[in-house]
């Protein structure tokens, strides 16, 4: 299984076993939440974790407001419970699809259920607001854009989903010991004239 700072994903077959180094969390993310989009074998009627791929009764992540007036969301780490992945991860750069980084699979508060909650994965809110809401408009652009993802992200997670047994893992640095400090009078000098 790994050591504290791996974990074998739960999904992927034992002979291509992947190994997720859980100090790249945005990785994490990118694997699971491909298996989440492509994999046949994940339910969406789960609501799955995005880090472990638990389903939502199990795995229950709340959010909480950051600092400040115009505080960005942040996962209340106190509150969440359940997730095999403890995995920490920078809230606001995981919400952004990007080119190096497509994967924008975040805990979102869902806006009409009660404040106290559990959060909705991203890409588990469609399913979410059509279950759990089904008065709600499925055209209301209110709603649709907090889970509807761009035809780029799509299209980059399918990359990693097609080469997800390719997955590296960091590999620690050689050596935790200071670099050799030498004193001067061990140092090798040319006398001067």
């Amino acid at each position: 299984m790994g050591n504290a700072n791996t974990r074998d994903c739960p999904l992927c077959p034992t002979s291509a076993s992947v190994t997720l180094d859980l100090t790249q969390a945005q990785r994490v993310l990118e694997h699971i939440g491909a298996h989440i989009l492509f994999d046949s074998s994940v339910s969406e009627m789960s609501e799955p974790c995005g880090l472990c791929l638990q389903p939502s009764a199990v795995c229950q992540y709340y959010m909480k407001k950051g600092k400040g007036a115009l505080g960005t969301p942040k996962i209340d780490y106190d509150r969440s419970q359940g997730c095999a992945t403890k995995c920490k991860f920078s809230y606001t750069v995981a919400s952004r699809s990007t080119s190096s980084s497509p994967c924008s699979n975040v805990p979102l508060s869902c806006p009409v259920c009660p404040k106290n909650s559990p959060a909705v994965w991203r890409y588990n809110f469609g399913y979410h607001a059509k279950t759990s809401h089904p008065g709600l408009s499925a055209s209301d652009t209110n709603y649709k854009s907090i889970y509807e993802l761009a035809v780029s992200e799509r299209e980059e997670m399918l990359k990693i989903w097609e080469r997800r047994e390719n997955v590296s893992v960091k590999r620690p640095r050689k050596s935790n010991f200071p670099p050799l400090v030498i004193s001067d009078a061990h140092r090798a000098s040319i006398p001067t004239r």
